[in-house]
């Protein structure tokens, strides 16, 4: 009878999903990749059982852990249906088409339940280009994978793809001199591939032409490490060609990029086309539309304050024409968009790819600022600010601000602060800018009393 239970409550605890991943063999070859890997698929394991990376489901993540993450199981040929998790993880794919381009890169190229590495290796690189890299090479781009003993062995219609897996740096950590392209693919090597293709290919950086004015916001924003790795999925995809930056970006991928770094509610995400996919325009999107769904997507939607009205309609000299001048002025005020006093908004222009990214990330981080606890009340904010000055009989006054910029030679900081001022009886000020959730002093300015010249 005892037997008998401990069976049911194990059924249990496996139907309702584990988070606890496999033992692992600290002597295997693939270790050191296996830990870093678990960290990239993090994101899949919190949320599998909702979908909220638009990949995996429950039962499927279930699989992968109990299979393919198993430190005991390593060696053992990698399933079909787990190779399938694994590149769901790893790739972006359009999530219309997402289950026909892995029937038929992954299920209709395997033998049974298993596949050999030769074909493993040609359904992931056709699905990476269509993610993450380009899809054509050249002769002189390839020839180093020449250099594998069984080069020849490979079959000539896959040969092409694992030489540009080869050359991206993708092949699992076993491919010293050979490749081995009919044998099995472990979950080992599995694991070794994708942990090279999320680090390499899905998780970094995109390359930007050569002094683009979007190149150190957007490394700031990766240096922060705030941005969600669905969302950094999306932006290498994005750029996977640096011409893009300056074209117009397809109504769909902002969609995409949009949610992907947003924390959009359950009870939004289902109508969020509305704000997106809704204002299609000949296949893109302009960008006052852009900017609604930026400031409706967020956890708080909200108005736009007299101020900020006042404030927009000086930096944008088209800002009344605006599809929603209320907007302009929300994302103006929250530090989404910068404009100097009689610059063009440009309402009616087409949003770039460029230009999507910097509104996308700029919300994104403002989403991740908003979740972090204001620490500095107007009290601390005045003392911290009095120790500059600390025999000054001036008066202090402290005013809380949303969304400050900070702006030095490398970074761009959206920041939550007090504007603590120190007025002087002869009109001269000091004020000192201070992040309201550390305390840091950010800037500190000094102006002079207006000169009043002799009559």
């Amino acid at each position: 009878m005892k037997k008998k239970l401990l069976v049911s409550m194990l059924a249990v605890i496996l139907s309702c999903g584990s988070v606890a991943y496999g033992a692992s063999d600290d002597t295997h070859w693939v270790t050191k990749e296996l830990k870093e890997y678990k960290e990239f698929i993090l994101p899949y394991r919190d949320n599998a059982s909702t979908s909220i990376q638009g990949s995996i489901s429950l039962k499927e993540w279930n699989s992968f852990q109990i299979n393919v993450l198993d430190g005991t199981k390593l060696n053992n040929p990698i399933v079909l249906d787990d190779w399938a998790t694994a590149l769901k993880m790893a790739t972006a794919l359009p999530e219309k088409d997402s289950e026909a381009w892995i029937k038929m890169y992954v299920h209709e190229l395997g033998q049974g339940t298993e596949i050999t590495r030769e074909h493993a290796v040609g359904g992931m690189v056709k699905l990476l280009i269509g993610s993450f890299i380009k899809g054509s090479w050249s002769g002189e781009e390839l020839k180093p994978a020449k250099a594998l003993q069984d080069y020849q062995d490979i079959s000539d219609n896959l040969r092409g793809l694992v030489e540009i897996a080869y050359i991206q740096g993708v092949l699992d950590a076993t491919v010293q001199d050979k490749f081995r392209p009919n044998d099995k693919l472990t979950n080992a090597e599995a694991i070794s591939m994708m942990f090279r293709v999320m680090g390499k290919l899905a998780y970094n950086m995109p390359i930007l032409p050569a002094n683009h004015w979007l190149t150190e916001e957007l490394e700031a924003a990766y240096q922060s490490g705030k941005l969600p790795k669905p969302m950094l999925k999306v932006l290498r995809r994005s750029f996977q060609d640096p011409m893009n930056t300056d074209r117009n970006i397809p109504v769909g991928l902002w969609h995409e990029m949009l949610l992907s770094g947003l924390p959009v509610p359950a009870y939004i995400r289902e109508k969020a086309s509305v704000y997106t996919l809704a204002y299609n325009q000949d296949g893109g999107i302009l960008r006052d539309r852009a900017v609604v769904g930026v400031t409706k997507l967020g956890k708080n939607p909200r108005s736009a304050t007299l101020e900020e009205k006042i404030n927009a309609e000086k930096a944008f000299t088209d800002y009344r024409d605006a599809f929603d001048s209320d907007k302009i002025a929300v994302a103006y005020g929250d530090g989404l968009l910068e404009g100097q006093t009689g610059q063009s908004f440009g309402d009616h222009s087409y949003l770039t790819y460029a230009e999507a990214a910097a509104l996308a990330v700029r919300a994104s981080l403002r989403e991740a600022l908003n979740e972090i606890p204001l620490l500095i009340d107007e009290e601390a904010a005045l003392q911290i600010a009095k120790k500059l000055d600390p025999d000054s009989k001036a008066e202090w006054k402290a005013t809380f601000k949303k969304s400050l910029v900070l702006h030095d030679n490398k970074n761009r900081q959206i920041y939550d602060g007090w504007v603590v001022e120190e007025a002087y009886p002869a009109g001269n000020k000091m004020v000192v800018y201070m992040d309201a959730r550390t305390g840091k002093i950010m800037v500190v300015s000094e102006i002079e009393a207006p000169f009043e010249g002799i009559d």
